[in-house]
């Protein structure tokens, strides 16, 4: 499939341009998907979308999702079947067969003419899903650590993530919703001495706190020698997602996701002393 965007014509002259095969085609990038999963150069990756059953030269129409993606309509164009379409640069458009030409607007914004190989209340749950999940905010990870200034040479340090938790989206497209589900998995962090360790999401120091449960890190020497006398500690984040689809078939996994934090930490080295004056 292959779309169109910015058509350089009006809505009106863009569908008597098909008929005489002269669209203005953009640059090449990702196709329409069959109705609810769009991908443009605008970062539209998903509308809603009620089509028209009967064929012919209606609008089809929706209403928004979640209220992160756009409202998508499309009007079929009626262009025949293989008729030839040609870019500005006047090379025939090819595109699969048993499909139609419609003009696009999202949000009261046209975006010219795009391919649909089906009809445009065919949904694709997985492209939908996707597109939900690309609009969801997942957070770089807070770092947070005790003692909460400067670490000590050879006492143990406590770590933990204060955001650590799952995230939805859902979204509701040509008569299903899909919902997304977002869970960070696992944490690697490293401490800029050459150590790392893999744990999450650690818990906050207090006196009756459960050691099993805490992400420790002990440095053995101090950050004095280092560029601004400070260690780098960062830390790496492993999202899961997945999908469940409400009014239709499918679900199942999407693709991991990850997010980085880093911060410079200052180790100082107590020194004791033992004063035996006194009277």
């Amino acid at each position: 499939m292959h779309r169109l965007i910015r058509a350089l014509l009006g809505a009106t002259a863009v569908g008597v341009a098909a008929w005489f095969g002269l669209i203005a085609l953009a640059p090449p990038a990702a196709a329409d998907g069959a109705g609810g999963a769009v991908t443009d150069d605008n970062g539209i990756d998903y509308g809603a979308i009620a089509g028209d059953h009967n064929g012919g030269g209606n609008q089809a129409g929706g209403s928004g999702g979640s209220g992160s993606g756009p409202s998508c309509t499309y009007v079929l164009m009626g262009a025949p079947d293989g008729f030839p379409v040609h870019d500005i640069d006047g090379n025939i458009v090819e595109v699969a067969t048993g499909g139609a030409w419609y003009e696009k607007t999202c949000d009261g914004v046209f975006y010219g003419a795009v391919y649909l190989a089906g009809p445009p209340d065919a949904v694709d749950p997985a492209a939908v899903a996707a597109g939900v999940l690309k609009r969801m905010t997942i957070p770089v990870p807070d770092v947070a650590f005790s003692p909460s200034g400067d670490q000590i040479v050879n006492l143990a340090s406590w770590f933990w993530i204060p955001n650590w938790g799952p995230l939805t989206g859902t979204a509701t497209v040509g008569g299903i919703t899909v919902r997304v589900t977002a869970e960070p998995a696992s944490a690697r962090w490293t401490f800029g001495d050459g150590t790392t360790t893999t744990c999450a999401p650690g818990i906050e120091w207090t006196p009756t706190a459960d050691e099993r449960r805490a992400c420790t890190h002990v440095w053995t020497r101090s950050s004095a020698s280092q560029p601004s006398e400070t260690f780098r500690l960062g830390v790496t984040v492993n999202w899961t997602a997945s999908y469940t689809v409400t009014g239709g078939a499918g679900g199942g996994a999407l693709a991991p996701l990850t997010r980085t934090a880093t911060t410079t930490v200052r180790v100082a080295e107590v020194q004791a002393i033992n004063d035996r004056a006194g009277g």
